[in-house]
């Protein structure tokens, strides 16, 4: 038996789409009838917190995490040094926030190499959704939603929090949410910051749930 000397929180991320499992070479369909198939589904969590009940912030030093739902190693996030009493809250941002941004280059989770990254002007993609649909009249039918921005009036970075009871928490990422609006004959790509990311950043934000 395996025994910490220190609390663990441990966040499970679970992608869904129509409450089956995301996974390669499936197909889902949209609300909108589009037949879909994920290529490349990859978004950062970043900045957590826990708030007490008292309103003490405990901010989580270096928790920076790239999540791939194709890689199950990243799927399971272990917060090794936190404390919490029922009711206290945990925050994490969806996203890359401005401070970091603008800081210069990272390393880890943040390191450019990691294919997350723009340029020193736009800065950091907060969540890429890649895949192909016969609906989507590009080439090969692929749609691209690549998701960043954090300059004001633009800014794609969402804040998530939760109440903590318990030392496992799942977070539902309910995808098919995010094509209940769009119709990908006319709505498949986004690669640039901007109105439209900004307002995508919302629709994602809102495919998250605790479980």
């Amino acid at each position: 038996m395996v025994s910490y000397t220190t609390p663990i929180v441990k966040l499970k991320i679970t992608p869904l789409f129509n409450n089956q499992s995301i996974t390669k070479n499936t197909w889902y369909v949209s609300s909108q009838k589009d037949s879909i198939q994920f290529t490349k589904l990859k978004f950062y969590l970043t900045d957590f917190q826990v708030k007490s009940i008292k309103g003490e912030i405990n901010t989580i030093d270096h928790s920076n995490y790239l999540i791939d739902i194709f890689k199950p190693e990243t799927l399971e996030i272990l917060l090794n040094t936190v404390s919490f009493n029922n009711g206290d809250k945990l925050s994490f941002n969806l996203g890359v926030s401005s401070v970091i941004n603008t800081t210069g280059a990272h390393s880890g989770a943040l390191d450019p190499s990691n294919g997350m990254f723009w340029s020193w002007q736009s800065g950091y993609i907060n969540f890429k959704i890649e895949g192909v649909s016969p609906s989507s009249k590009t080439r090969q039918n692929k749609f691209q939603f690549h998701i960043g921005g954090y300059q004001s009036p633009y800014n794609t970075i969402r804040r998530f929090d939760f109440v903590l009871n318990k030392h496992t928490t799942e977070l539902n990422l309910k995808l098919e949410k995010f094509f209940e609006g769009a119709k990908l004959a006319v709505d498949n790509q986004v690669m640039i910051p901007g109105e439209k990311a900004s307002k995508l950043a919302t629709v994602f934000f809102n495919t998250l749930s605790i479980n």
